[in-house]
């Protein structure tokens, strides 16, 4: 196919691009514009053979209009798109620049809208006032790190004088968790010692019970390891007791099952399923009891004194050794002992009764199964002493229990013997807020 004929007026050129042949008028100068066939940016060149050009200030302003421009593409890319319309071209706005000798006029400024112009500055001035303000923040801290670290090379920290405070505060504070730290840390020493002589220091009465304490360890070494001081719980008294300078711990172990020795005989099926019932000697050494190990139960209490906590020791070994269970199951005629213990009103045994006596039960006050039965006559020194707590047959509807020490004496024949209470020392435990009062000798 030829080539269609250019006419005069008109000038031709190929895109740089997609290589298409474009056709603008002949008088119109370089121009910048985006291709019309693959809109890509292109300058059209200038003309050969334009005329002279005239001087800039006689040069007309060309007005914005729309040319149109004839193309025509002779090898079109396979990917190229090709307009299915003529292609107009926007001739664009040439700003003439003033003359070299004239000065050029100022530019008017341009106006902005009254909330865009107000909002710059405002957060230039809040981002500028932020900076200033971390800046001295920086500088504080640097100044109270350096002068802190420099005055702890110099000068040592206060001391805190624990007298200079509130007497009473300090009290206060004691009573309720102050005293358990030296507790701990007495306790801690007392299991530590091996013997009854470095026992003594930790002891209520120490030096008065150091023959008592050789007696009862026999002068061999003494191992307390089976109950351990983190073992033991604090128990709160009342705050008329912590007022006074008592103070209480307990260590409680349930019962245990020694692995070791736990052969437990097996059953026929047939008294497995209930239809025949066990022998005694089967029903008896299968029994779970036979195979537990006892519960241990031990009460620590501390008294305050001018050289500070002190450890009872006949509580603790009393409940510890379960003192009382031993003296009751074993009697042995003539023997007495002190033992702190709770005491309640009870019935007698059957067939036990006493005509003109009152029984009570007394029993230890950490291993409560401890008991034992003692008749006591009523019109005894020793009977109007605990008529306090009598409920039966009077207006009180429940038993009444109290702490007491007393005096426990096995008497009779040795082949039937009878316990009693030998004396009635006082309420309360002896040494823990209790009086000795005269002795009060039973007359049963």
């Amino acid at each position: 196919m030829a080539d269609i004929a250019i006419p005069a007026n008109q000038r031709e050129f190929r895109c740089v691009h997609c290589d298409g042949k474009i056709r603008i008028p002949r008088e119109l100068p370089p121009t910048t514009a985006p291709c019309p066939i693959c809109a890509g940016i292109i300058t059209s060149p200038a003309d050969e053979v334009a005329p002279l050009p005239l001087p800039l200030s006689q040069l007309p302003i060309p007005q914005k209009a729309p040319v149109p421009v004839y193309v025509e593409q002779t090898a079109p890319s396979p990917h190229q798109k090709i307009p299915a319309t003529p292609v107009t071209v926007e001739r664009p706005r040439i700003e003439l620049p003033p003359p070299r000798n004239t000065r050029p006029e100022r530019a008017e400024p341009v106006e902005t809208s009254a909330p865009e112009a107000e909002t710059k500055p405002e957060r230039s001035g809040l981002i500028a006032a932020m900076l200033v303000l971390l800046l001295l923040a920086c500088i504080a801290y640097g100044v109270v790190f350096f002068a802190s670290k420099e005055l702890g090379r110099h000068m040592e920290g206060p001391t805190v004088n624990v007298a200079a405070g509130d007497p009473t505060a300090n009290e206060a504070n004691y009573i309720r968790i102050g005293w358990q730290k030296d507790a701990y840390k007495l306790l801690r020493n007392y299991m530590a010692a091996t013997n009854s002589k470095d026992k003594i220091p930790y002891i209520l009465h120490g030096s008065e019970l150091a023959s008592r304490l050789e007696d009862f360890y026999g002068g061999g070494a003494i191992n307390d390891s089976d109950t351990p001081v983190d073992a033991f719980s604090i128990y709160e008294l009342s705050e008329e007791d912590r007022k006074r300078g008592l103070f209480m711990m307990i260590y409680d172990q349930p019962p245990q099952f020694d692995m070791k020795e736990f052969f437990r005989p097996l059953a026929s099926l047939e008294v497995q399923y209930g239809v025949d019932e066990a022998d005694l000697l089967l029903s008896t050494v299968a029994l779970v009891g036979n195979f537990a190990m006892e519960p241990l139960r031990v009460h620590a209490f501390f008294k305050r004194t001018p050289e500070g906590l002190k450890l009872d020791w006949e509580i603790f070994s009393q409940t510890k050794y379960r003192t009382l269970q031993n003296f009751v199951e074993l009697p042995e005629v003539g023997q007495s002992r002190v033992f702190r213990v709770f005491i309640v009103e009870d019935v007698p045994e059957k067939g036990k009764a006493v005509a003109g006596s009152r029984t009570y039960r007394v029993a230890d006050p950490a291993n409560t199964g401890d008991t034992a039965r003692v008749n006591v006559k009523v019109d005894s020194e020793m009977g109007r002493a605990l008529s306090i707590i009598n409920w039966r047959g009077t207006k009180e509807d429940r038993p009444i229990t109290r702490t007491a020490t007393v005096e426990l004496r096995w008497t009779g024949e040795a082949s039937a013997p009878e316990l009693e209470i030998s004396r009635f020392m006082c309420w309360e435990f002896l040494g823990l807020g209790g009086q000795e009062t005269p002795a009060t000798a039973s007359t049963k």
